[in-house]
């Protein structure tokens, strides 16, 4: 079973995440600040962190931080104003979303992007557990 942590102080933006990012074979947690996210990646590591960063909230830069230094290999998705920030563990890219409306429709375009890029995130995820080991006999 894969694991996805979403990170959210915003009780409507989780359970909407929880709700649509829902699928059998992935296990959702949810996390209301950095403490509580931060333990629970200690506890059971992730194989993706979702982090709802679209409304401002001065524990996310710190957030964002402590995770990189305290799990280097992380994968993160973090939804922004304007755009998806994807890191998969080691390389990092921008999903542009500013031409999303601020509207239904642009809330919607944004979960079928922030869904396609956890699905992507995810196989990428897969790979990485069942390649077999390169190098040492």
């Amino acid at each position: 079973m894969r694991h996805v942590l979403v990170v959210s102080p915003h009780r409507a933006s989780r359970e909407l995440l929880l709700r649509f990012l829902a699928e059998p074979e992935v296990k959702i947690r949810a996390a209301e600040d950095a403490d509580a996210a931060l333990t629970s990646i200690a506890s059971t590591p992730p194989a993706v962190v979702v982090v709802d960063l679209r409304r401002p909230d001065e524990d996310h830069p710190l957030f964002l931080a402590l995770l990189r230094k305290r799990h280097p290999g992380q994968a993160v998705i973090a939804l922004v104003p304007g755009s998806l920030r994807v890191f998969d563990g080691s390389h990092e890219r921008v999903r542009d979303m500013r031409s999303v409306p601020d509207s239904a429709e642009g809330l919607h375009q944004l979960l079928y992007a922030l869904k396609e890029s956890l699905d992507e995130v995810l196989a990428q995820h897969l790979l990485r557990v069942f390649r077999p080991p390169v190098g040492r006999a």
